[in-house]
């Protein structure tokens, strides 16, 4: 499932590929680069990055080597080579493999190591003094150089001329690679720069997963899919290693959609978190939980006590009737009861016109035009918009939508059914006017206790305009939706509602299709 698409992005913004453009070069990021191109460009030697797992080395890697290639001039000054697994059996092998990579052909395979260092140091004088380029060799995943192959690498840095070094080595590795370096002086004192990569701040994450959410958005102005608390519980989790935020990330906003929720806050991201959960963010988990036991337990206490007091005061009166759990329903969504019933069979004889709008919402303090558009209509795409546009000439900028505006929605039939013939759906709350209905929807703090609801909102000539609350799943039978409505918090359940028996010229507006 492409949930970028989904979520009205043109591409995937968490992506586990080191893609050179989600690189959001923070200022450890940026002198990195700075300092590896410099010392390229004055060939001095040998240049390792040490950083931690996930902390970027190989997204940085690929960056600097996009860099190398952005204008033509440096294209055709600067040959770069990529070596990503650098764990070899023999320092023969390593010769040829390096051998192959500069070009350099009718390789034999019975060709001695000396022999193979003679042909790497004559191509690299031909290229480095003759054509006057600059070759670069990158070796990715460092901290799996063999010894022998790290003497050769040493022996590289003697191919020189009086004014600089014939091959320049950069070495992306792991923390270890460092201890590696030391233990061999003789290259840990030709090395020009040793630069760490840290895990980042609280402040450069954020940066971070906005900057990944704004270059994968389609939309001009795309919403925050964090709070605050969800990207501390990202944080905490990840200790701010890039490579498991982005891994995080991806898992949360998988978890969304299938919710159907609009925001991360702490407890989703808190649910997404499996094995990478830090040593802090298990102990705070901890402490949290211990906190909210002890809280539900006075409450729990409370409630016992106040239920005693009650039960003693009240002993005389008569039980109340419990109220109904379901109400079966035979048409699309049920009429409100009516006392004439003659005015009932009146409008149900009669042929309503679906209107051009189908209803207006007032905007509030933290309500985005594009996750409402996303509500109602199921998707946001340029007909949708040019249409709500169209319909609202007060907006003067989409992205900018005050508190307090009206917005007309118009009628933009979907194409396609989100229910099949003969699907039962549970309605938890429903009505003819989309505010009410849809402030319930936003508004309700019963959510977080029920499964995942969608906004519906349809029209047929007997009934008219109808919107529901429902759970976002289709069901084959009475008995699975009377089960499910069970399970609901009583307070939800005696409101709901078993809608069947769809007429055949029922429109519907929401094209997102019901879980099955």
């Amino acid at each position: 499932m492409n949930y970028y698409n989904i979520l009205n992005f043109k591409k995937e913004p968490f992506s586990n590929s080191p893609e050179p453009e989600f690189l959001f070069q923070f200022p450890q990021h940026t002198s990195c680069l700075q300092k590896l191109e410099l010392a390229v460009r004055l060939r001095r030697g040998i240049n390792v990055v040490i950083g931690d797992i996930g902390t970027g080395k190989t997204t940085l890697c690929r960056k600097l080597i996009q860099n190398f290639f952005s204008t033509e001039a440096d294209s055709t000054e600067i040959e770069t080579h990529l070596l990503l697994d650098p764990s070899f059996n023999s320092a023969v092998e390593f010769l040829q493999t390096v051998a192959l990579m500069l070009g350099i052909k009718d390789l034999n395979n019975c060709e001695s190591e000396w022999h193979l260092k003679e042909r790497i140091k004559d191509y690299l004088f031909d290229k480095g003094v003759d054509e006057k380029r600059i070759v670069v060799l990158i070796i990715d995943e460092g901290q799996k150089i063999p010894e022998n192959c790290l003497e050769i690498l040493r022996e590289f840095l003697n191919y020189e001329t009086n004014n600089f070094k014939l091959l320049q080595i950069i070495i992306f590795a792991q923390k270890e690679f460092q201890t590696i370096l030391k233990k061999r002086a003789n290259l840990f004192d030709r090395v020009n720069l040793l630069y760490h990569l840290r895990p980042l701040n609280f402040k450069q994450m954020r940066a971070m997963i906005n900057y990944r959410l704004s270059v994968a958005s389609d939309y001009e102005n795309e919403p925050s899919l964090f709070s605050f608390g969800g990207l501390v519980a990202v944080y905490l989790a990840t200790g701010g290693y890039p490579r498991k935020v982005v891994l995080l990330c991806h898992q949360v906003i998988l978890t969304m959609i299938i919710r159907g929720d609009e925001k991360a806050g702490w407890f989703l991201v808190r649910s997404c978190v499996t094995g990478m959960a830090t040593p802090l963010f298990r102990r705070l988990k901890w402490v949290l939980g211990s906190v909210f036991i002890f809280i539900a337990v006075g409450l729990s206490i409370g409630a016992i006590m106040l239920q005693r007091q009650d039960a003693g005061a009240h002993k005389q009166l008569p039980a109340t009737p419990a109220l109904p759990v379901v109400s079966e329903v035979k048409q699309a969504v049920p009429t409100s009861a009516v006392p004439n019933s003659s005015i009932v069979q009146e409008e149900k004889n009669q042929n309503i016109k679906m209107p051009e709008h189908i209803g207006n919402l007032t905007m509030t303090k933290r309500r985005t035009l594009w996750w409402t558009l996303h509500n109602i209509y199921g998707v946001v795409n340029p007909e949708i918009i040019k249409a709500v546009i169209t319909a609202n000439p007060h907006i003067k900028n989409r992205n900018i939508i005050a508190e307090g505006d009206k917005i007309d929605l118009p009628s933009i039939p979907a194409d396609i059914k989100p229910i099949n013939e003969g699907d039962i759906i549970i309605a938890v709350e429903s009505g003819k006017d989309l505010e009410i209905v849809y402030n319930i929807f936003r508004g309700n703090p019963d959510q977080r206790n029920m499964p995942p609801l969608a906004f519906f909102s349809f029209w047929n000539k007997k009934e008219g305009i109808n919107f529901a609350i429902v759970i976002d799943k289709c069901f084959k039978n009475i008995r699975a939706a009377q089960e499910t409505v069970g399970k609901l918090p009583p307070v939800i359940a005696v409101k709901t509602k078993i809608l069947s028996q769809w007429d055949a010229d029922t429109v519907f507006f929401n094209r997102r299709e019901l879980q099955h």
